[in-house]
């Protein structure tokens, strides 16, 4: 993909999620402990899209940087392993953490490739999909070990999305289902050491 293609898919990707900004106020955010007992799995959702700020600050909570050479997510001996891909009907963009941007991947709708029976999902304005890079363990651990310890940190940054998304009004629920991960990683470039784990429809709830 070059460079101009790459900068027009990005346009329209945020294009996208800035079209109509979502009708509901939030008088404040939820504390840690308020989003503990609120938080609940939301598969229906109004047609309101995510602005670029909402999407961002999402991705933030996550797995953003925190600190020097720190996420907001723990992982296991630092290994930032978990990347995280925008996904819509419009294509996927990949998250930046370090300059905090979105990066443009393709311009293909891959959801049909992971959404199992959660056709649901669909109407979602944005699902975050989590990809473990199990290089990133180094070759000190075995990668048969290092996949049990991607799929813990994908829990950790899902739960992330989970609170977050109840803090601020927002509704998700995580899904892993068995996915197509030969073409996941095909139409995303990626190879064998990086493992599809799960993913997070996010919208505004419709009750």
């Amino acid at each position: 993909m070059n460079k101009m293609k790459v900068i027009t898919l990005s346009c329209a990707l945020l294009c996208m999620l800035c079209v109509a900004c979502n009708t509901q106020t939030k008088e404040r955010e939820l504390t840690v402990r308020e989003a503990l007992a609120a938080r609940r799995s939301v598969r229906f959702y109004t047609n309101d899209t995510l602005t670029n700020k909402e999407l961002m600050d999402i991705l933030w909570a996550a797995n953003g940087p925190s600190r020097e050479n720190r996420r907001t997510a723990p992982s296991a001996i630092n290994a930032q392993d978990i990347n995280l891909y925008v996904c819509t009907a419009y294509g996927v963009s990949h998250y930046e953490a370090a300059s905090q941007t979105l990066r443009a991947v393709t311009e293909q709708d891959i959801r049909p490739l992971f959404m199992g029976q959660n056709k649901f999902m669909l109407s979602a304005p944005v699902t975050i999909l989590l990809i473990s890079d199990l290089k990133a363990f180094g070759e000190r651990i075995p990668l048969e070990y290092s996949a049990n310890l991607g799929r813990i940190d994908g829990g950790i940054v899902s739960e992330n999305i989970s609170l977050y998304c109840t803090s601020v009004g927002l509704g998700t629920v995580p899904c892993a289902p068995p996915m197509d991960n030969d073409s996941i990683r095909s139409v995303l470039g990626l190879d064998e050491a990086q493992l599809p784990l799960m993913y997070h429809p996010i919208g505004w709830p419709e009750n």
